[in-house]
C-alpha cells in the first residue's frame, strides 16, 4: 500500500496502514518475544565466563538468534515496537520530533542490515522503505507530497518473523 504524504499536518493520513503495522508488532511481539527470550537466556550462560567489563562489538555480524534478538527483545523498547512507533508518529502530521524518529529508525535499520545473516537483509530492505522514502524527500526539500510505501514494511516485519 502506497501512501501520499506532505510535510504538513493535514499531510500524514495513513492511518489503516500504520493501525495494521501496530498490530502486527503486537501480535508479532506477543508470538515471538517467548521464542527469543529462550534463545536470548540461552546465550549469556557461554558469555558469564567472559570479562564482565567487555562489551559486545556494535558492528560485530550477528547470527540468525542475535538478529531476532535485535528485532525483539534487546532494549527497553523493541526495534519492532519503534518501528510502529516511529509510522504511527509520522502519520499524525510530519514535524521536526517525527522527522527526527523517522530519521533515527532509518539509521538505526541501516546499522542493523549488514549484521544479521543473509536470509534477514530481503525482509530489513522492505522494512526500511518508507523511512528512506520520507529521508529522500526531506533531503530533497520540494514540499511535494511523499509516497510512502508502508506495505512494504508490513510485509518485511512478517517475513523477518517467520525467519525467528
Amino acid at each position: 500500500m502506497v501512501r501520499p504524504v506532505t510535510p504538513a499536518s493535514a499531510g500524514f493520513r495513513a492511518r489503516g496502514a500504520l493501525v495494521a503495522v501496530a498490530a502486527l508488532v503486537l501480535l508479532a511481539g506477543c508470538s515471538a518475544d517467548g521464542e527469543a527470550d529462550a534463545g536470548a537466556s540461552a546465550s549469556p550462560s557461554s558469555s558469564v565466563s567472559a570479562a564482565p567489563s567487555s562489551r559486545p562489538d556494535p558492528d560485530a555480524p550477528l547470527d540468525a538468534n542475535q538478529a531476532c534478538a535485535a528485532m525483539y527483545v534487546d532494549g527497553g523498547k523493541t526495534l519492532e515496537e519503534r518501528i510502529g512507533t516511529a509510522l504511527v508518529g509520522a502519520s499524525d502530521g510530519l514535524d521536526g520530533t517525527s522527522a527526527d524518529q523517522m530519521h533515527a529508525m532509518a539509521m538505526e535499520l541501516g546499522r542493523l542490515e549488514p549484521r544479521v545473516p543473509e536470509e534477514f537483509q530481503g525482509p530489513l530492505e522492505k522494512i526500511r522503505v518508507p523511512f528512506l522514502q520520507l529521508q529522500e524527500a526531506l533531503d530533497l526539500a520540494d514540499g511535494g507530497q511523499v509516497e510512502l510505501d508502508i506495505a512494504s514494511t508490513v510485509a518485511g516485519l512478517k517475513e523477518y518473523e517467520k525467519l525467528c
